[in-house]
């Protein structure tokens, strides 16, 4: 096989390996159920964020949650996190993208991690978009049955 050939069969191997690696979620405890809650709970915020359901949004969220942004301050109580996102949600030419990685679960208590990316479009149209890369990990407890987000932080990538 001529080594331009082999060269684009191990990298197809080699892209392929990692965006099987990006996409893949680590999942361990818990139920079946409460681990198909936490992922549709992820993707139910993404869905509120990006459309601008402020209700949506606090349906999740637990009554001490507590909302830690990067070089921001922290939002602690239904209140402060409700204005928090109030003034951030659904906001024309913004896109959220969010990259699950991982889902733990012990008893009554839950963690996901994960990446994000967000795009905002210029106020410029003939400029790039400014794009943020971070990393986020929301801590879950179960009340009544059901998964609540009680802490909420994420962080610029490097």
């Amino acid at each position: 096989m001529p080594i331009w050939r082999l060269s684009i069969v191990v990298f197809s191997a080699l892209f392929v390996a990692t965006a099987t690696r990006a996409v893949a979620v680590e999942i361990s405890g818990g139920t079946e159920a409460d681990r198909a809650r936490l992922a549709a709970i992820s993707a139910q915020w993404v869905e509120a964020y990006s459309t601008g359901d402020l209700d949506g949004i606090m349906a999740l969220m637990h009554a001490d949650a507590m909302v830690m942004p990067h070089r921001q301050a922290t939002s602690r109580g239904t209140a402060a996190v409700r204005d928090y996102f109030a003034t951030r949600i659904g906001r024309p030419g913004v896109q959220f993208v969010d990259n699950l990685q991982e889902i733990r679960i012990n008893g009554t208590w839950a963690y996901v991690l994960g990446s994000f990316e967000i795009e905002i479009a210029a106020a410029n149209p003939e400029d790039a978009p400014i794009t943020h890369r971070g990393r986020y990990l929301v801590l879950y407890e179960k009340v009544d049955g059901d998964w609540k987000m009680l802490r909420d932080m994420d962080n610029l990538a490097p």
